[in-house]
Parts: structure tokens; C-alpha cells; sequence
């Protein structure tokens, strides 16, 4: 239901921007895009939140049918939502000597994921000011998930020989597309024939990360577009 309300959604905005008799101050501006997420991971089955950052490449078609109201179409060829997090507990032995000896144990999570995303985002700007707010839907489609898991114990002096680390890694099974609320704000960046547009969004997971695991992935998310003129 999700999945066929976001592209009826996208289909219905695209068919709208590229009617260029309705909007006769049609714009439209094309161009790279590249920036950085902070990930938060969140989830009743998760033993704890974990966050991390993430690189995220694509390319951006900005198109205005005023000068204040429009579309942000994203498509990000690699989007990064990696995230880890950290436990720490203890072991108890006693000795030869029978003294008790406490060990240290610390357990490193961490998830590799990565998507492929298309975006439609209904775009309001303010008029004669190049800043500029929007809002809309992502789908994202899985291209990478792994895990790898850490777990270190350490013994104090003088049972250092005693000391363990032990990774495990594999890869994360039943994921599922990426559903998320996007809004954010930009501004427009004049320089010669093209504008260099930095944007803040946050998004808002809404689908499990697997299938049957109460995970979701917020992200707040700095981008850089190069725009040039098109129309």
C-alpha cells in the first residue's frame, strides 16, 4: 500500500512538471549531488541504539513551476545508512590461588547498509529569496547489508595472556525496501550559470530495516548540489 501510494505520488508530480503549458515559468536545473548522513538505528529488538555516518553520491533535478512552488527529484545511485554500537560486561573467574579475578568484556555491533533511492519532494521557496523549504517521500532499494560483530575480553595484570578477541561477520538477510518521510530546508548559491545548493533534511524511517525485527533508521543528512540551467 506504502510502495503504491509513493509512486502513484511521484508518477502524478512528475506528469505535472514536465506540462510546460500549464506552467509557463517552468524551470528546471540539473545537476550532481554529494553529502554525508548521521544515522541513528532504533527499534525495541535492538539491545541498544546505535548510530553512525554515511556517504551518499547521486544526482538532483530541481524543477520550479513558480518562482516559489516546485519539485526536488533525487535519485542517490549510493546511500549509506551504516550504524554501530557498543556493550560492555564482565566475566568472573577465581585462579589457581582461588583469588577472583574480573574480566572485561566489550561487544562491538555493527551494520553495513546501503540503498539505492528515488525521491519526490514538493518544494516551497520564498519569493525573491533563494532559500527554499521542502517535503515528500524516499523509497530506497537495498544494494549492500552486512554485519560484523567484535567481542574483546580483557583480563587486568597480571592475567594479560589470558586476553580474547573474536570477530564474526556475515551478511544481513530479509531486508527490505526503505520507506521514509523526508523534509528539509536549502538555499541557492549563484555562481555564473549554475547554482552550489547545500540542503539539511532529516528522515524519517517508517519500514523495518528485516523483515520480523523492530529496526528503523532515522538519518539527518547534509548534501551539496551543483546545479546547471536546463530550461
Amino acid at each position: 500500500m506504502k510502495k503504491n501510494l509513493l509512486i502513484s505520488t511521484t508518477t502524478l508530480l512528475l506528469a505535472l512538471a514536465f506540462a510546460n503549458p500549464v506552467f509557463p515559468q517552468f524551470r528546471l536545473n540539473l545537476g550532481p549531488s554529494v553529502g554525508t548522513n548521521f544515522n541513528i538505528h532504533t527499534g525495541s529488538d535492538l539491545p541498544q541504539s546505535g548510530n553512525g555516518f554515511g556517504f551518499v553520491i547521486g544526482a538532483q533535478a530541481d524543477m520550479s513551476f513558480t518562482p516559489t512552488v516546485g519539485l526536488i527529484a533525487n535519485m542517490q545511485f549510493y546511500d549509506n545508512r551504516s550504524g554501530s554500537y557498543s556493550q560492555t560486561g564482565s566475566n568472573q573467574y577465581v585462579d589457581q590461588q582461588g583469588n577472583p579475578v574480573t574480566s572485561t568484556v566489550t561487544t562491538d555491533n555493527s551494520a553495513s547498509l546501503a540503498y539505492f533511492d528515488f525521491e519526490a519532494l514538493f518544494k516551497l521557496g520564498l519569493k525573491n529569496n533563494n532559500l527554499f523549504f521542502f517535503a515528500g517521500p524516499s523509497v530506497g532499494f537495498n544494494i549492500e547489508g552486512s554485519y560484523e560483530q567484535t567481542v574483546t575480553e580483557t583480563f587486568p595484570a597480571p592475567y594479560e595472556n589470558n586476553n580474547t578477541k573474536n570477530t564474526s561477520k556475515g551478511s544481513i538477510q530479509n531486508l527490505n525496501a526503505r520507506f521514509e518521510l523526508k523534509f528539509g530546508s536549502g538555499y541557492d548559491i549563484p555562481a555564473g550559470n549554475m547554482f552550489i545548493t547545500p540542503q539539511v533534511s532529516f528522515g524519517y524511517g517508517l519500514t523495518q530495516v528485516e523483515q520480523d525485527v523492530n529496526w528503523r533508521i532515522l538519518t539527518v543528512q547534509a548534501l551539496v548540489t551543483v546545479k546547471f540551467n536546463l530550461i
